[in-house]
Protein backbone atom coordinates (compact mmCIF):
# COMPACT_ATOMS: atom_id res chain seq x y z
CA UNK A 1 0.00 0.00 0.00
CA UNK A 2 1.68 3.57 -1.05
CA UNK A 3 1.62 6.40 1.53
CA UNK A 4 2.81 9.41 0.73
CA UNK A 5 4.12 12.33 3.54
CA UNK A 6 4.83 15.95 2.94
CA UNK A 7 6.92 17.68 4.97
CA UNK A 8 5.91 18.36 8.70
CA UNK A 9 3.83 15.28 8.74
CA UNK A 10 2.61 14.32 12.30
CA UNK A 11 1.78 11.51 14.56
CA UNK A 12 1.92 9.92 17.20
CA UNK A 13 4.61 7.29 16.79
CA UNK A 14 7.66 6.70 14.54
CA UNK A 15 8.68 3.00 14.39
CA UNK A 16 12.22 2.78 12.97
CA UNK A 17 12.62 -0.69 11.33
CA UNK A 18 10.59 -2.71 9.17
CA UNK A 19 11.43 -6.45 10.64
CA UNK A 20 9.31 -8.47 12.95
CA UNK A 21 9.42 -6.79 15.95
CA UNK A 22 8.75 -3.53 14.11
CA UNK A 23 6.15 -5.07 12.59
CA UNK A 24 5.25 -6.14 15.83
CA UNK A 25 4.50 -3.21 17.10
CA UNK A 26 2.82 -1.62 13.95
CA UNK A 27 0.18 -4.31 14.60
CA UNK A 28 -0.15 -3.82 18.01
CA UNK A 29 -0.49 0.18 17.87
CA UNK A 30 -2.71 -0.85 15.00
CA UNK A 31 -5.02 -3.28 16.86
CA UNK A 32 -5.22 -0.16 19.77
CA UNK A 33 -6.40 2.29 17.27
CA UNK A 34 -2.91 4.36 17.35
CA UNK A 35 -1.70 6.06 14.51
CA UNK A 36 1.86 5.59 13.48
CA UNK A 37 4.72 5.74 10.71
CA UNK A 38 6.74 2.93 9.63
CA UNK A 39 10.24 3.44 8.36
CA UNK A 40 12.08 0.63 6.61
CA UNK A 41 15.36 1.37 4.37
CA UNK A 42 14.55 -1.77 2.36
CA UNK A 43 12.40 -3.39 0.19
CA UNK A 44 11.13 -5.54 3.03
CA UNK A 45 12.72 -8.88 1.55
CA UNK A 46 14.28 -11.09 3.35
CA UNK A 47 17.55 -12.63 1.95
CA UNK A 48 18.70 -14.27 4.46
CA UNK A 49 16.56 -16.57 6.91
CA UNK A 50 16.73 -17.23 10.77
CA UNK A 51 14.30 -16.70 13.21
CA UNK A 52 11.60 -19.18 12.41
CA UNK A 53 10.74 -20.62 16.34
CA UNK A 54 7.78 -18.43 17.05
CA UNK A 55 6.94 -19.26 20.58
CA UNK A 56 3.55 -20.43 22.30
CA UNK A 57 2.72 -16.45 23.40
CA UNK A 58 4.24 -14.93 20.25
CA UNK A 59 1.10 -16.43 18.73
CA UNK A 60 -1.21 -15.71 21.46
CA UNK A 61 -0.53 -12.40 20.25
CA UNK A 62 -0.91 -12.86 16.51
CA UNK A 63 -4.46 -14.71 17.77
CA UNK A 64 -5.43 -11.15 19.06
CA UNK A 65 -4.16 -9.50 16.11
CA UNK A 66 -6.47 -11.79 14.21
CA UNK A 67 -3.83 -13.17 11.81
CA UNK A 68 -2.68 -16.61 13.65
CA UNK A 69 -5.09 -18.66 11.50
CA UNK A 70 -4.12 -17.63 8.71
CA UNK A 71 -0.71 -18.16 9.26
CA UNK A 72 -0.98 -22.05 10.31
CA UNK A 73 -3.31 -22.26 7.12
CA UNK A 74 -0.30 -20.95 4.88
CA UNK A 75 2.05 -23.20 3.07
CA UNK A 76 5.33 -21.87 3.18
CA UNK A 77 6.18 -24.23 5.87
CA UNK A 78 3.51 -27.32 5.10
CA UNK A 79 1.58 -27.14 8.51
CA UNK A 80 1.40 -31.14 9.01
CA UNK A 81 5.32 -32.03 8.71
CA UNK A 82 6.46 -32.70 12.47
CA UNK A 83 9.24 -30.65 13.84
CA UNK A 84 11.52 -33.28 14.53
CA UNK A 85 14.97 -32.41 15.87
CA UNK A 86 18.31 -35.34 15.19
CA UNK A 87 22.11 -35.64 16.50
CA UNK A 88 23.86 -37.80 14.09
CA UNK A 89 27.66 -38.56 14.09
CA UNK A 90 27.76 -37.52 10.15
CA UNK A 91 24.88 -38.02 7.38
CA UNK A 92 26.05 -41.03 6.36
CA UNK A 93 26.99 -42.25 9.95
CA UNK A 94 24.96 -42.98 12.64
CA UNK A 95 22.15 -41.79 14.26
CA UNK A 96 22.56 -40.60 17.83
CA UNK A 97 19.18 -39.06 19.32
CA UNK A 98 16.07 -37.91 18.26
CA UNK A 99 13.77 -35.18 20.02
CA UNK A 100 10.19 -35.51 18.60
CA UNK A 101 8.25 -32.05 17.56
CA UNK A 102 4.81 -31.24 16.57
CA UNK A 103 3.55 -29.92 13.52
CA UNK A 104 2.36 -26.46 13.11
CA UNK A 105 -0.96 -28.11 12.49
CA UNK A 106 -0.86 -29.93 15.46
CA UNK A 107 0.60 -27.57 17.68
CA UNK A 108 -2.47 -26.01 19.23
CA UNK A 109 -4.12 -29.67 20.18
CA UNK A 110 -1.13 -30.54 21.96
CA UNK A 111 -0.43 -27.30 23.52
CA UNK A 112 -2.29 -27.65 27.10
CA UNK A 113 -1.32 -24.46 28.41
CA UNK A 114 -2.11 -22.30 25.01
CA UNK A 115 -4.70 -21.98 22.62
CA UNK A 116 -2.31 -21.49 19.70
CA UNK A 117 1.36 -24.05 21.49
CA UNK A 118 4.17 -22.89 19.22
CA UNK A 119 4.74 -22.19 15.08
CA UNK A 120 7.43 -22.78 12.81
CA UNK A 121 7.77 -20.60 9.42
CA UNK A 122 10.32 -19.37 7.48
CA UNK A 123 10.82 -15.23 7.64
CA UNK A 124 10.38 -14.74 4.52
CA UNK A 125 6.50 -15.69 4.67
CA UNK A 126 6.03 -14.47 8.30
CA UNK A 127 7.44 -10.86 8.11
CA UNK A 128 5.53 -10.07 4.67
CA UNK A 129 2.34 -11.66 6.53
CA UNK A 130 2.66 -9.24 9.47
CA UNK A 131 2.79 -6.22 6.85
CA UNK A 132 0.00 -6.86 4.96
CA UNK A 133 -2.01 -7.27 8.55
CA UNK A 134 -0.45 -4.02 9.59
CA UNK A 135 -1.13 -2.43 6.07
CA UNK A 136 -4.93 -3.93 6.94
CA UNK A 137 -5.76 -1.38 9.44
CA UNK A 138 -4.29 1.15 7.95
CA UNK A 139 -0.46 1.73 8.98
CA UNK A 140 1.50 3.87 7.02
CA UNK A 141 4.69 1.70 6.18
CA UNK A 142 7.19 3.45 4.22
CA UNK A 143 9.60 1.34 2.60
CA UNK A 144 12.53 2.17 0.98
CA UNK A 145 12.87 5.22 3.27
CA UNK A 146 15.56 5.68 5.99
CA UNK A 147 15.94 7.82 9.01
CA UNK A 148 18.66 10.40 8.71
CA UNK A 149 18.41 11.87 12.03
CA UNK A 150 16.30 12.70 14.77
CA UNK A 151 15.89 15.17 17.97
CA UNK A 152 14.03 15.84 20.81
CA UNK A 153 11.77 19.00 21.04
CA UNK A 154 11.21 18.81 24.75
CA UNK A 155 9.47 22.34 24.99
CA UNK A 156 6.68 20.69 22.15
CA UNK A 157 7.07 17.45 23.85
CA UNK A 158 7.30 15.49 20.96
CA UNK A 159 10.68 14.21 17.88
CA UNK A 160 11.18 15.66 15.02
CA UNK A 161 13.04 13.15 12.42
CA UNK A 162 14.85 13.87 9.19
CA UNK A 163 14.13 11.20 6.54
CA UNK A 164 14.97 10.45 2.87
CA UNK A 165 13.42 8.07 0.50
CA UNK A 166 15.02 6.29 -2.39
CA UNK A 167 14.22 9.25 -4.30
CA UNK A 168 16.63 11.53 -2.84
CA UNK A 169 13.45 13.41 -1.02
CA UNK A 170 14.31 14.27 2.18
CA UNK A 171 11.48 15.46 4.70
CA UNK A 172 10.52 16.22 8.38
CA UNK A 173 8.45 14.23 10.21
CA UNK A 174 7.33 14.66 13.66
CA UNK A 175 5.70 12.29 16.19
CA UNK A 176 4.94 12.07 19.75
CA UNK A 177 7.10 9.00 20.60
CA UNK A 178 10.43 7.18 18.28
CA UNK A 179 10.67 3.39 18.81
CA UNK A 180 14.22 2.32 17.31
CA UNK A 181 13.56 -1.45 16.11
CA UNK A 182 16.51 -1.45 13.83
CA UNK A 183 18.45 -3.77 14.85
CA UNK A 184 21.78 -4.94 16.38
CA UNK A 185 23.62 -2.17 14.54
CA UNK A 186 20.99 0.57 15.50
CA UNK A 187 21.67 4.05 14.31
CA UNK A 188 18.90 5.51 17.05
CA UNK A 189 20.93 3.62 19.89
CA UNK A 190 23.74 4.90 19.20
CA UNK A 191 23.30 8.49 18.55
CA UNK A 192 21.65 8.10 21.54
CA UNK A 193 25.00 6.80 23.00
CA UNK A 194 23.37 3.89 24.75
CA UNK A 195 25.49 1.05 25.45
CA UNK A 196 25.07 -2.64 25.51
CA UNK A 197 26.27 -4.24 28.68
CA UNK A 198 27.70 -7.98 28.58
CA UNK A 199 29.67 -9.89 26.33
CA UNK A 200 30.78 -9.42 23.00
CA UNK A 201 31.74 -12.41 20.48
CA UNK A 202 31.65 -15.29 23.04
CA UNK A 203 31.82 -17.42 19.77
CA UNK A 204 31.62 -17.17 15.78
CA UNK A 205 29.38 -19.15 13.42
CA UNK A 206 29.43 -19.45 9.65
CA UNK A 207 26.09 -19.37 7.84
CA UNK A 208 24.88 -20.52 4.25
CA UNK A 209 21.63 -20.92 2.82
CA UNK A 210 21.20 -23.11 -0.20
CA UNK A 211 18.86 -25.31 -2.46
CA UNK A 212 19.31 -28.89 -2.40
CA UNK A 213 16.81 -31.19 -3.39
CA UNK A 214 16.67 -34.78 -2.16
CA UNK A 215 18.87 -33.37 1.20
CA UNK A 216 15.36 -34.18 2.89
CA UNK A 217 14.66 -37.60 1.77
CA UNK A 218 18.92 -38.50 3.06
CA UNK A 219 17.80 -37.39 6.03
CA UNK A 220 14.70 -39.40 6.41
CA UNK A 221 17.05 -42.38 5.24
CA UNK A 222 18.96 -41.83 8.11
CA UNK A 223 16.30 -41.29 10.93
CA UNK A 224 13.73 -42.92 9.80
CA UNK A 225 11.36 -39.97 9.74
CA UNK A 226 11.22 -36.94 8.52
CA UNK A 227 13.48 -33.71 9.75
CA UNK A 228 13.29 -30.77 10.35
CA UNK A 229 16.62 -29.74 11.91
CA UNK A 230 20.19 -32.06 12.13
CA UNK A 231 22.83 -31.77 14.23
CA UNK A 232 26.17 -33.31 13.52
CA UNK A 233 28.89 -34.51 15.71
CA UNK A 234 31.69 -35.39 12.98
CA UNK A 235 34.12 -32.34 14.08
CA UNK A 236 34.70 -29.13 16.08
CA UNK A 237 32.69 -27.09 13.11
CA UNK A 238 29.38 -29.35 14.66
CA UNK A 239 27.78 -28.25 11.67
CA UNK A 240 24.17 -28.16 11.79
CA UNK A 241 21.17 -28.46 8.98
CA UNK A 242 17.42 -26.36 9.63
CA UNK A 243 14.97 -26.59 6.81
CA UNK A 244 13.37 -23.49 5.93
CA UNK A 245 10.75 -24.47 3.84
CA UNK A 246 10.02 -28.26 4.80
CA UNK A 247 10.91 -28.76 1.19
CA UNK A 248 14.11 -27.96 -0.51
CA UNK A 249 15.57 -25.17 1.09
CA UNK A 250 18.01 -25.35 3.80
CA UNK A 251 20.20 -23.48 6.61
CA UNK A 252 23.44 -24.51 7.33
CA UNK A 253 25.57 -23.22 10.75
CA UNK A 254 29.23 -24.41 11.63
CA UNK A 255 31.03 -22.55 14.94
CA UNK A 256 34.44 -20.96 13.73
CA UNK A 257 36.86 -19.66 15.76
CA UNK A 258 36.80 -16.23 14.02
CA UNK A 259 34.43 -13.60 11.92
CA UNK A 260 35.49 -14.72 9.00
CA UNK A 261 33.95 -15.38 5.25
CA UNK A 262 34.68 -18.83 4.39
CA UNK A 263 33.77 -20.74 0.86
CA UNK A 264 29.95 -21.44 1.23
CA UNK A 265 30.43 -24.43 -1.33
CA UNK A 266 32.98 -26.23 0.71
CA UNK A 267 31.56 -25.28 3.43
CA UNK A 268 28.09 -26.93 2.24
CA UNK A 269 29.93 -29.95 0.27
CA UNK A 270 32.17 -30.77 4.15
CA UNK A 271 28.71 -31.74 5.69
CA UNK A 272 26.29 -33.13 2.76
CA UNK A 273 29.14 -34.89 1.09
CA UNK A 274 29.72 -35.39 -2.67
CA UNK A 275 26.42 -36.87 -4.08
CA UNK A 276 23.91 -34.34 -4.17
CA UNK A 277 23.87 -31.04 -6.11
CA UNK A 278 22.67 -27.93 -4.54
CA UNK A 279 22.98 -24.26 -5.07
CA UNK A 280 24.11 -21.73 -2.59
CA UNK A 281 21.67 -18.91 -2.21
CA UNK A 282 23.34 -16.80 0.55
CA UNK A 283 26.07 -17.22 3.05
CA UNK A 284 27.23 -14.82 6.04
CA UNK A 285 29.55 -14.98 9.17
CA UNK A 286 27.82 -14.05 12.31
CA UNK A 287 28.80 -13.95 16.05
CA UNK A 288 27.29 -15.14 19.27
CA UNK A 289 27.02 -12.21 21.98
CA UNK A 290 25.65 -12.10 25.36
CA UNK A 291 24.38 -8.22 25.70
CA UNK A 292 21.60 -6.04 26.81
CA UNK A 293 21.30 -2.38 26.40
CA UNK A 294 22.52 -0.23 29.94
CA UNK A 295 19.02 1.57 29.31
CA UNK A 296 15.64 1.18 26.95
CA UNK A 297 14.84 4.63 27.11
CA UNK A 298 16.19 8.02 26.32
CA UNK A 299 13.05 10.66 26.63
CA UNK A 300 10.22 9.69 23.90
CA UNK A 301 12.88 7.35 22.25
CA UNK A 302 12.63 3.72 22.85
CA UNK A 303 14.72 0.82 22.37
CA UNK A 304 13.20 -2.45 21.06
CA UNK A 305 14.27 -6.41 19.79
CA UNK A 306 17.93 -6.26 18.46
CA UNK A 307 18.41 -2.70 19.29
CA UNK A 308 17.96 -3.48 23.04
CA UNK A 309 19.77 -7.19 23.36
CA UNK A 310 21.31 -9.43 21.47
CA UNK A 311 22.38 -13.23 21.79
CA UNK A 312 22.96 -16.26 20.55
CA UNK A 313 20.69 -17.82 18.56
CA UNK A 314 20.08 -20.85 20.92
CA UNK A 315 16.34 -21.54 21.83
CA UNK A 316 14.50 -19.21 19.30
CA UNK A 317 14.64 -16.17 21.56
CA UNK A 318 15.98 -13.24 19.75
CA UNK A 319 12.12 -12.46 17.81
CA UNK A 320 10.46 -13.74 20.38
CA UNK A 321 11.82 -11.48 23.10
CA UNK A 322 11.65 -8.57 20.63
CA UNK A 323 8.10 -9.27 19.76
CA UNK A 324 7.30 -9.56 23.46
CA UNK A 325 8.64 -5.67 23.60
CA UNK A 326 6.37 -4.77 21.02
CA UNK A 327 3.18 -6.09 22.75
CA UNK A 328 4.73 -4.43 26.62
CA UNK A 329 5.22 -0.60 25.09
CA UNK A 330 1.97 -0.72 22.11
CA UNK A 331 -0.53 -1.13 24.67
CA UNK A 332 1.27 1.33 27.11
CA UNK A 333 1.97 3.78 24.21
CA UNK A 334 -1.84 3.32 23.93
CA UNK A 335 -2.83 3.76 27.17
CA UNK A 336 -0.91 7.34 27.59
CA UNK A 337 -2.86 8.25 24.18
CA UNK A 338 -5.86 7.65 24.88
CA UNK A 339 -5.61 9.76 28.12
CA UNK A 340 -6.29 6.99 30.48
CA UNK A 341 -2.83 6.92 32.04
CA UNK A 342 0.21 9.22 32.60
CA UNK A 343 3.24 9.37 30.37
CA UNK A 344 5.09 7.67 34.13
CA UNK A 345 3.16 4.37 32.63
CA UNK A 346 6.15 4.28 29.92
CA UNK A 347 8.38 4.15 32.67
CA UNK A 348 7.89 0.69 33.37
CA UNK A 349 8.63 -0.51 29.99
CA UNK A 350 12.08 -1.04 30.77
CA UNK A 351 11.61 -2.09 34.64
CA UNK A 352 9.38 -4.96 32.94
CA UNK A 353 11.13 -5.98 29.43
CA UNK A 354 14.84 -5.83 30.67
CA UNK A 355 14.90 -8.40 33.09
CA UNK A 356 13.16 -10.39 30.80
CA UNK A 357 15.89 -9.88 28.15
CA UNK A 358 18.86 -10.49 30.91
CA UNK A 359 16.83 -13.89 31.88
CA UNK A 360 16.67 -14.70 27.71
CA UNK A 361 20.16 -13.92 26.42
CA UNK A 362 21.81 -15.83 29.72
CA UNK A 363 19.78 -18.63 28.65
CA UNK A 364 20.53 -18.77 24.91
CA UNK A 365 24.11 -18.59 25.96
CA UNK A 366 23.69 -21.64 28.72
CA UNK A 367 22.25 -23.30 25.44
CA UNK A 368 25.87 -22.74 23.60
CA UNK A 369 28.13 -23.28 26.29
CA UNK A 370 25.91 -27.15 26.86
CA UNK A 371 26.36 -27.62 23.32
CA UNK A 372 30.26 -27.20 23.75
CA UNK A 373 30.22 -29.96 26.34
CA UNK A 374 29.24 -32.71 23.68
CA UNK A 375 32.38 -33.60 21.84
CA UNK A 376 33.14 -35.60 18.54
CA UNK A 377 34.22 -38.97 19.22
CA UNK A 378 35.62 -41.24 16.43
CA UNK A 379 34.00 -43.94 18.55
CA UNK A 380 30.69 -42.85 17.65
CA UNK A 381 30.53 -44.19 13.78
CA UNK A 382 32.46 -47.86 15.24
CA UNK A 383 30.27 -51.20 14.72
CA UNK A 384 29.97 -53.53 17.59
CA UNK A 385 30.12 -53.26 21.05
CA UNK A 386 32.24 -50.78 21.65
CA UNK A 387 30.41 -48.57 18.88
CA UNK A 388 26.93 -48.99 20.62
CA UNK A 389 28.02 -48.34 24.04
CA UNK A 390 29.70 -45.03 22.79
CA UNK A 391 26.42 -43.98 21.18
CA UNK A 392 24.18 -45.23 24.15
CA UNK A 393 26.37 -43.04 26.43
CA UNK A 394 26.32 -39.81 24.24
CA UNK A 395 22.40 -40.48 24.00
CA UNK A 396 21.67 -39.94 27.39
CA UNK A 397 24.04 -36.93 27.47
CA UNK A 398 22.33 -35.35 24.39
CA UNK A 399 19.14 -35.57 26.50
CA UNK A 400 20.91 -34.39 29.48
CA UNK A 401 22.51 -31.46 27.79
CA UNK A 402 20.50 -30.41 24.64
CA UNK A 403 16.55 -31.04 25.55
CA UNK A 404 16.60 -27.86 27.71
CA UNK A 405 17.25 -26.20 24.23
CA UNK A 406 14.07 -27.15 22.49
CA UNK A 407 11.37 -27.87 25.68
CA UNK A 408 10.91 -24.17 26.90
CA UNK A 409 7.66 -23.80 27.62
CA UNK A 410 8.84 -21.77 30.96
CA UNK A 411 10.44 -19.36 29.06
CA UNK A 412 7.46 -18.92 26.47
CA UNK A 413 5.14 -18.72 28.81
CA UNK A 414 6.44 -18.31 32.63
CA UNK A 415 7.77 -15.02 32.70
CA UNK A 416 6.59 -12.46 34.53
CA UNK A 417 6.61 -9.02 35.86
CA UNK A 418 7.21 -9.41 39.42
CA UNK A 419 9.14 -6.21 40.12
CA UNK A 420 6.93 -3.99 37.99
CA UNK A 421 5.95 -0.87 39.61
CA UNK A 422 2.63 -1.90 37.77
CA UNK A 423 1.69 -5.12 39.26
CA UNK A 424 0.49 -5.03 43.13
CA UNK A 425 2.08 -7.72 45.26
CA UNK A 426 -0.98 -10.37 47.15
CA UNK A 427 2.49 -11.68 49.34
CA UNK A 428 2.19 -14.99 47.88
CA UNK A 429 5.40 -16.73 47.61
CA UNK A 430 6.75 -16.67 44.09
CA UNK A 431 8.05 -20.05 42.32
CA UNK A 432 9.92 -21.18 40.79
CA UNK A 433 11.96 -19.98 37.66
CA UNK A 434 12.47 -22.74 35.61
CA UNK A 435 12.92 -22.26 31.59
CA UNK A 436 11.63 -26.10 31.18
CA UNK A 437 8.82 -26.14 33.21
CA UNK A 438 5.64 -24.25 33.04
CA UNK A 439 3.19 -24.01 36.12
CA UNK A 440 0.00 -21.76 35.89
CA UNK A 441 -0.50 -19.30 37.37
CA UNK A 442 -2.46 -16.13 38.47
CA UNK A 443 0.28 -14.45 41.30
CA UNK A 444 0.44 -10.98 40.32
CA UNK A 445 2.64 -10.39 37.11
CA UNK A 446 2.67 -13.57 35.94
CA UNK A 447 0.55 -14.27 32.56
CA UNK A 448 -2.69 -15.23 33.11
CA UNK A 449 -3.09 -18.97 32.39
CA UNK A 450 -5.30 -20.21 29.72
CA UNK A 451 -8.53 -22.13 30.25
CA UNK A 452 -10.15 -23.67 27.01
CA UNK A 453 -14.08 -22.69 27.00
CA UNK A 454 -14.86 -24.82 24.15
CA UNK A 455 -16.04 -24.17 20.58
CA UNK A 456 -12.12 -23.38 19.60
CA UNK A 457 -12.86 -20.00 22.59
CA UNK A 458 -10.10 -20.17 25.46
CA UNK A 459 -10.40 -17.24 28.01
CA UNK A 460 -7.38 -15.23 26.50
CA UNK A 461 -9.48 -14.47 23.98
CA UNK A 462 -11.15 -11.99 26.23
CA UNK A 463 -8.22 -10.10 27.09
CA UNK A 464 -6.67 -7.33 24.98
CA UNK A 465 -9.34 -4.07 25.14
CA UNK A 466 -8.65 -3.02 27.94
CA UNK A 467 -8.52 -4.62 31.68
CA UNK A 468 -10.22 -7.78 32.73
CA UNK A 469 -11.43 -8.14 36.12
CA UNK A 470 -12.40 -12.09 36.11
CA UNK A 471 -14.62 -13.15 38.94
CA UNK A 472 -15.22 -16.52 40.18
CA UNK A 473 -17.27 -15.69 43.05
CA UNK A 474 -21.00 -15.61 42.08
CA UNK A 475 -21.86 -13.12 44.99
CA UNK A 476 -18.74 -11.23 44.72
CA UNK A 477 -19.95 -7.42 44.97
CA UNK A 478 -17.49 -5.41 42.94
CA UNK A 479 -19.46 -2.21 41.44
CA UNK A 480 -17.19 0.17 43.28
CA UNK A 481 -14.40 -1.80 42.65
CA UNK A 482 -15.17 -1.31 38.37
CA UNK A 483 -16.62 2.27 39.22
CA UNK A 484 -13.44 3.30 40.61
CA UNK A 485 -11.40 2.62 37.12
CA UNK A 486 -14.29 4.12 35.05
CA UNK A 487 -13.69 7.13 37.63
CA UNK A 488 -10.50 7.69 36.04
CA UNK A 489 -11.13 6.46 32.65
CA UNK A 490 -9.92 3.32 32.96
CA UNK A 491 -11.59 1.04 30.35
CA UNK A 492 -12.56 -1.70 32.74
CA UNK A 493 -14.93 -4.50 32.30
CA UNK A 494 -15.70 -7.66 34.06
CA UNK A 495 -16.65 -11.71 33.30
CA UNK A 496 -17.80 -14.02 35.48
CA UNK A 497 -17.74 -17.46 36.29
CA UNK A 498 -19.82 -19.90 38.20
CA UNK A 499 -18.12 -23.21 38.21
CA UNK A 500 -16.24 -25.07 35.55
CA UNK A 501 -12.88 -24.97 35.26
CA UNK A 502 -11.82 -21.33 35.64
CA UNK A 503 -11.73 -20.78 39.33
CA UNK A 504 -9.59 -23.49 39.91
CA UNK A 505 -7.01 -22.44 37.46
CA UNK A 506 -7.27 -18.76 38.56
CA UNK A 507 -6.55 -19.56 42.62
CA UNK A 508 -8.98 -16.45 43.56
CA UNK A 509 -12.08 -15.35 43.52
CA UNK A 510 -10.91 -11.89 42.14
CA UNK A 511 -7.98 -11.43 39.44
CA UNK A 512 -7.33 -8.20 37.62
CA UNK A 513 -5.71 -8.77 33.84
CA UNK A 514 -4.11 -6.23 31.63
CA UNK A 515 -4.52 -5.41 28.45
CA UNK A 516 -1.73 -7.17 27.70
CA UNK A 517 -3.01 -10.61 29.31
CA UNK A 518 -0.93 -10.52 32.84
CA UNK A 519 -1.98 -10.39 36.16
CA UNK A 520 -1.53 -7.29 37.90
CA UNK A 521 -3.97 -7.75 40.56
CA UNK A 522 -5.76 -10.44 42.50
CA UNK A 523 -7.48 -10.78 45.96
CA UNK A 524 -10.17 -12.72 47.68
CA UNK A 525 -12.70 -9.77 47.75
CA UNK A 526 -12.40 -6.21 46.71
CA UNK A 527 -9.75 -3.69 48.04
CA UNK A 528 -10.68 -1.55 50.48
CA UNK A 529 -9.12 1.42 48.47
CA UNK A 530 -9.74 0.38 44.69
CA UNK A 531 -8.25 3.88 43.78
CA UNK A 532 -4.93 2.94 45.14
CA UNK A 533 -5.15 -0.18 43.01
CA UNK A 534 -6.06 1.47 39.52
CA UNK A 535 -3.66 4.13 40.34
CA UNK A 536 -0.76 1.83 40.52
CA UNK A 537 -1.99 -0.30 38.03
CA UNK A 538 -1.75 2.71 35.45
CA UNK A 539 1.59 4.49 36.43
CA UNK A 540 0.25 6.85 38.08
CA UNK A 541 2.68 8.11 41.25
CA UNK A 542 1.75 7.57 44.39
CA UNK A 543 1.20 10.55 46.64
CA UNK A 544 3.88 11.81 49.05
Amino acid sequence: MAHSLTDGTETSVIIVGGGPVGLSLANELGYRGVDYILLEQGDGAVTFPAGENFFSRTMEHLRRWGIARELRQGDAFPPDAPRDIGFCTRLDGKPLALFPGVSNADAPKQDPHSPEGGFFYPKRAFDPALRRAAEARGGRLMYRTRLVSFHEDQAAGRVECLTEAADGARRVLRCRWLAACDGGRSGVRKALRLSYVGTFGEGYNFAVYFRCPGLGARLQRLFGRPMAQVHTLRDAARGYLTSVDGRDEWRLSIYALTVEDKIPDQVVRSVIGEALPFEVLQAQPWSGHRVVAERYREGRVFLLGDAAHLRWPKGGFGANTGIGDAVDLGWKIAAVQEGWAPEALLDSYEAERRPIAIRNTNEAANNRVLDHMIAPDPRLDADGAEGEAARAEVHDRLFALRLREFVTPGIQLGYRYAGSPLIVPDGSLEGPDDHMVYLPTTRPGARAPHVDLGEERSILDEYGRGFTLVVCNPVAQTGAFIAAGRSLGIPVREIRFDGGPVPAAYERPLVLVRPDGHVCWRGEAPPAEPLRVWRAVTGHRPPP
